[in-house]
């Protein structure tokens, strides 16, 4: 009589390290015996990866949670990982009575043992210690969520602690990995078709300034780009996201020295307001930032610079957002992401008052969404009639006729072509259109 192998689903919430994170789990699933399956209610267990960045991402994981009820299987259990999982422990088991697994994010590497565990008689695990190692696992293509795109940490945590910011409470401080790691796994990664690397951590140009390294070969983020270009057979390489505090010149000299490196920067500006900047501890100034912006743009290649805002931070006057639209019409970034402040556990702006009504921050959203609207639409009309080298990753969710993929400079770009496969290939595109959020053209070779 065969068997029945049990079977795992995950979902995931936040940024690309949860991603990261998610593959490292599904590996450990399967060698523990599991399946992986995108139907939750075939699902032995049931794996939430969370984010709690931001409140709107935790209530989303806690709704989630209270809708499968009604969907999985009889003796079926659910497990939680990541930020909330790290911030909030047993509190969890105790409030969802299907929750049996708790996994902090520095607890991943764990997950195949508090399995035993369960299976083993005992009623819940929850392993949240944070013990600050450098621990980077490694993950077999087969895991991964992309065959041709690949996520690759090269450091974790963060030392910043920004007044609005969990993550050096959910991700501990600054644990950087070895090159010849990173470079060892972006070398298997070649040699199995992947044809795009994302190098990832809360804060990468900080990447060799800890004291936590794996290793004795110390680099400077700089360095590590050009150790990796250098090395690796990948064609084309990413990294975000970057801290205004630890960016370089010399990130931008090895992005013009390397054409594998992609031109595109992602550096958080947070508010265009000093004040607001000193009250968050970012640890720079407007002028401070746009010095950077200045190298950037200075550059001999076209670097596309993408950023965040925080709106309706505590103490945040309306003369205040205002110097902030004026920094995004000055610096006129290719895509912006806008998020409304909320306090976040553990925090010291957590503690403070918050200021700034709701309905403000709504309103102050949807203004700065329209300014940069303007700002973007004229920002990429400066493709339209040039060509453009794309990652084809599918068929394009809208039409069966398109393809879609990125660019180097990490737009998204959508295009018609008669071939019929193009999927992992890299094609070149000349834009005849610019939508709101992604160009159109057509397939040249």
């Amino acid at each position: 009589m065969q068997v029945r192998s049990k079977k795992f689903f995950i979902e995931t919430f936040g940024c690309q390290m949860n991603v990261v994170d998610s593959e490292r789990a599904a590996e450990q699933l399967y060698q523990s015996g599991y399946e992986q399956c995108q139907d939750i209610s075939a699902a032995d267990v049931i794996l939430f990866n969370t984010c709690s960045v931001r409140e709107k991402a935790s209530e989303k994981m806690y709704s989630r949670i209270h809708a499968i009820r009604r969907l999985k299987k009889e003796g079926a259990f659910v497990g939680i990982m990541g930020c909330v999982a790290q911030i909030e422990g047993k509190k969890l088991i105790e409030r969802f009575p299907d929750v049996r697994l708790v996994v902090g994010t520095q607890a991943v590497g764990n997950l195949k043992r508090a399995l035993g565990k369960l299976d083993g008689g005992e009623e819940f695990v929850v392993d949240v210690v944070s013990p600050n190692l450098a621990r980077f696992d490694g993950v077999d293509v087969r895991r991964r969520l992309d065959k041709y795109v690949a996520f690759v940490t090269v450091m974790e945590g963060c030392d910043k602690f920004c007044t609005f910011c969990v993550v050096p409470f959910t991700r501990g401080r600054e644990r950087s990995r070895s090159p010849e790691s990173i470079l060892s796994e972006m070398v298997r990664l070649s040699q199995q078709g992947v044809k795009e690397v994302h190098l990832i951590g809360q804060n990468v140009n900080s990447y060799g300034l800890g004291r936590r390294i794996e290793g004795k070969n110390r680099l400077s983020f700089a360095g590590l780009l050009s150790f990796l270009a250098a090395r690796s057979d990948i064609p084309r390489i990413k990294f975000t996201t970057s801290h205004p505090r630890d960016f370089s010149s010399e990130i931008v000299e090895a992005i013009e020295t390397w054409p594998q490196l992609c031109p595109w920067v992602h550096l958080p500006l947070q508010s265009g307001s000093d004040r607001v900047l000193a009250a968050m501890n970012r640890g720079y100034t407007c002028k401070g930032y746009l010095q950077k912006v200045a190298m950037i743009r200075q550059s001999s290649r076209r670097i596309s610079l993408t950023s965040d805002i925080i709106v309706g931070f505590p103490g945040e006057t309306e003369q205040d957002f205002i110097r902030t639209l004026d920094m995004i019409r000055e610096i006129k970034f290719d895509s912006l992401y806008v998020f409304k402040y909320s306090p976040r556990p553990h925090t010291v702006a957590a503690k403070w008052p918050d200021t700034v009504s709701d309905s403000e921050k709504t309103a102050r959203l949807q203004e700065l969404v329209k300014v940069q609207q303007e700002v973007q639409s004229e920002v990429w009309r400066e493709y339209l009639g040039k060509t453009l080298k794309v990652l084809v990753e599918g068929k394009s969710v809208k039409s069966e006729n398109h393809w879609t993929g990125h660019s180097m400079c990490h737009k998204v770009v959508n295009f018609e072509s008669s071939s019929d496969n193009l999927e992992g290939v890299e094609v070149t595109v000349k834009v005849d259109k610019v939508n709101p959020h992604s160009l159109f053209g057509t397939h040249i070779h």
